[in-house]
């Protein structure tokens, strides 16, 4: 009965050690896996830390991109400043009547009616024409049908054209010109326009785009 009881406690012994062994491997591996993958460090950081930005080092009232010595643009409409100044620009011939730009205009020649996109100037056949400012003569057209014009380049995108001339004797393509050089005359009616009497057809464009030439020089307008 002795051995029996013995028996018994050694068994019950070896059971509780390797229970206890195995919670123990089962501690220890639990252990491992948590300090290996790094879980509870408190030196791990859930948000990263903020960029530096370099405009920080800027002082209070200094705009980040402010260059101290670019000056603002004066002529934020790209429009030649002083349109108007009779130093640099002039009426380009003597006339008795003057249309009025953007109008609208029903044409007796050809029966369309559109907006003239530029002004006329009654004068009699012969008038002297002149260049309104310096440039350069972009181009010269002899053209019974739409009528002869000169077209003048006076830089920064400014061209002057003037239909209904006769251009003046050796003037070609490239010449330069000053303001108030003559450049044409008057010619007889013809062309798109003829029946609207003798005239200077004025346009001024800057950069592709027609302009008001009252912008540029003084004209007392009348009806078409």
């Amino acid at each position: 009965m002795k051995e029996e009881n013995a028996k018994s406690k050694k068994k019950l012994i070896y059971y509780v050690t390797l229970a206890i062994s195995l919670v123990l491997l089962i501690v220890a591996t639990v252990l491992t896996v948590y300090f290996v993958t790094g879980a509870g460090n408190d030196d791990v950081l859930e948000n990263p830390p903020p960029v530096a930005n370099p405009d920080d080092d800027k002082k209070p009232d200094e705009k980040p991109d402010e260059k101290p010595d670019e000056k603002p643009d004066e002529n934020p409409d790209d429009k030649p400043a002083g349109g108007d100044d009779p130093v640099k620009f002039v009426v380009p011939l003597k006339y008795t009547a003057a249309t009025e730009f953007n109008s609208i205009y029903a044409s007796q020649t050809t029966g369309f009616i559109y907006r003239h996109k530029a002004v006329d100037f009654a004068a009699e056949e012969g008038t002297e024409v002149c260049s309104m400012a310096e440039g350069t003569i972009l181009e010269i057209s002899l053209n019974e049908t739409t009528g002869n014009y000169i077209t003048v380049d006076h830089g920064d995108g400014l061209v002057t054209l003037y239909r209904f001339v006769e251009p003046v004797q050796n003037l070609k393509t490239g010449d330069k010109v000053k303001k108030g050089d003559k450049i044409a005359t008057v010619a007889a009616a013809y062309g798109s326009e003829a029946k609207d009497g003798t005239h200077l057809h004025l346009e001024v464009s800057l950069k592709g785009v027609p302009q008001n030439p009252s912008d540029y020089i003084e004209i007392v307008n009348s009806e078409k």
